[in-house]
């Protein structure tokens, strides 16, 4: 695809870049010389986005930030988020709190001094030999 505003059209355009040397006149030098000018392309500010057709399709375009600015083109609403996936996300947002994390901790403490325990028990219930 080219680089190109799917909406405005706006594509890239030649200018010049100019070398200069020297200390501006307002500052106290005697001004500024040009020593160069080089061609180069100024490139349009191009995002991929997702858009909203007139007839309600949705898909993903190359828009000029102006024209996203400007509110030419229609954002889709956000996408829906089904409950089970919703709750899954809010769990494991959850989790990552310090007080779950403390909480998980001691739980973990817990089955280790309870395995410990069992252990110790066995141990002292074999026979000696």
């Amino acid at each position: 695809m080219p680089r190109m505003c799917e909406t405005c059209g706006k594509t890239p355009v030649f200018g010049n870049q100019f070398a200069r040397r020297g200390l501006a006149k307002y500052k106290g030098g005697v001004g500024i010389k040009t020593t160069g000018v080089s061609r180069r392309k100024f490139q349009p500010n191009l995002q991929k986005v997702r858009v909203e057709e007139k007839n309600g399709t949705v898909r993903r375009a190359k828009i000029c930030t102006k024209c996203l600015k400007s509110g030419t083109v229609k954002k889709p609403l956000k996408r829906e988020i089904p409950e089970g996936v919703r709750a899954r996300m809010q769990a494991r947002e959850e989790a990552k709190t310090p007080e779950a994390r403390r909480k998980k901790a001691a739980k973990r403490g817990e089955a280790r001094r309870a395995r410990r325990a069992t252990a110790k028990s066995k141990a002292a219930a074999k026979p000696k030999k």
